[in-house]
């Protein structure tokens, strides 16, 4: 197995029941330069039935050994061990990248949680799209990686045109995926316009706009109205 990506160094403790959790984030910057973040941990069923005692020696196990960190300042990621504002401790690994085509040639899932990662450029439209998920197999000669829970999260400051995500946070333009074994054949995808800024709830300031210029117009017909009975007044 190796053990030089990232998803694999983190968790080898997990090996024997496939039963790690990562949390995957991606940001993409209006400059299109990307920002990466790999939180992992262990399910909650498997610190409650082997470690529910003992959450926070079983990541730092992972955290203190210099031979399993050594390949992250190798490939140039920032980690850290996260205690606080999470329910179990886990290790946080970060990376930028400079253009999102640096991005999909060289991420540690590349290979490891998908057969492969892509981007796509059209015209104005940039697609991602991630094929085939890796799920874990009990074999040691196999490449996969005993993840049972993979959030992936998105989020660009473009308006998307299409993509499957199974949830959409309008308000942060988040899009959310969650892997399992049962959908490791569909396709991860999504599409952005890179010339539009995307704008939380549009259409609501399209409507205080038209509503502001409503107000204005009636105060224009009202001042027109007093000015005019005035005159008739002083006739």
């Amino acid at each position: 197995m190796k053990l030089n990506k990232l998803i694999l160094i983190l968790v080898v403790p997990f090996f024997i029941t496939g039963c790690a959790s990562a949390n995957y984030s991606l940001e993409i910057n209006k400059d299109l330069s990307v920002k990466e973040e790999v939180f992992i941990t262990a399910t909650e069923e498997y610190f409650n039935i082997f470690y529910k005692e003992y959450p926070k020696t079983i990541i730092k196990r992972i955290y203190d050994n210099g031979e399993l960190i050594k390949p992250l300042k190798d490939n140039g990621y920032d980690y850290s061990m996260v205690e606080e504002d999470v329910y179990y401790p886990g290790i946080l690994a970060k990376k930028e990248y400079n253009s999102i085509d640096s991005y999909t040639k060289t991420t540690v899932f590349k290979n490891i949680s998908f057969e492969n990662i892509e981007s796509i450029v059209d015209g104005n439209l940039i697609t991602i799209q991630a094929k085939n998920f890796i799920p874990y197999i009990e074999d040691e000669t196999d490449n996969g990686y005993p993840i049972s829970n993979l959030m992936i999260n998105i989020k660009v400051p473009y308006q998307v045109v299409d993509s499957n995500a199974s949830e959409i946070d309008k308000k942060t333009n988040t899009y959310k995926w969650k892997i399992t074994e049962a959908s490791k054949e569909e396709e991860l995808k999504i599409t952005f316009d890179k010339t539009k800024i995307y704008v939380y709830n549009l259409y609501m300031y399209i409507s205080i706009g038209i509503l502001c210029l409503l107000v204005v117009v009636l105060i224009l017909i009202i001042r027109y109205l007093v000015k005019k009975n005035k005159k008739n007044n002083k006739i």
